[in-house]
């Protein structure tokens, strides 16, 4: 039985290319300010099946450049991509205006994913 990852462990060893792969998910949830509510992002993203210990949130403003758990939860994709070549690795958001602010943004983002060969998934209810 093959274990999930949890991030702050050693990687997973690289997958058998004969064996078939299995999809490691990771979220990001994001509120601009502390006002708002970021607890249905959490539940969304858990009922679609994501481990609460693999899900990145952070009340932070879409405006600034720097977001540091979005940067962790790239890096972790990234790590286990690296790692786990055969596995599709998707980071699932609750929506999609949680990543960027117009269409550029979200454009420039997918590229940069698929480049690293990781996938992008809105995840609402």
């Amino acid at each position: 039985m093959r274990l999930a990852w949890r991030p702050g462990t050693s990687p997973p060893a690289p997958v058998d290319p004969d064996r078939p792969a299995a999809d490691i998910r990771i979220g990001y949830a994001r509120c601009s300010s502390l006002t708002q509510e970021l607890q249905s992002q959490l539940d969304a993203l858990e009922a679609h099946g994501i481990d609460r210990d693999k899900i990145f949130s952070e009340n932070i403003s879409i405006r600034l450049k720097v977001r540091p758990e979005f940067e962790k939860a790239l890096a972790t994709a990234r790590q286990i991509k690296a790692h786990a070549p055969h596995c599709r690795v998707i980071l699932t958001v609750y929506e999609m205006k949680r990543l960027g602010r117009d269409a550029g943004e979200l454009t420039a983002l997918a590229d940069h994913l698929t480049a690293h060969g990781l996938v992008l998934v809105r995840g609402s209810r």
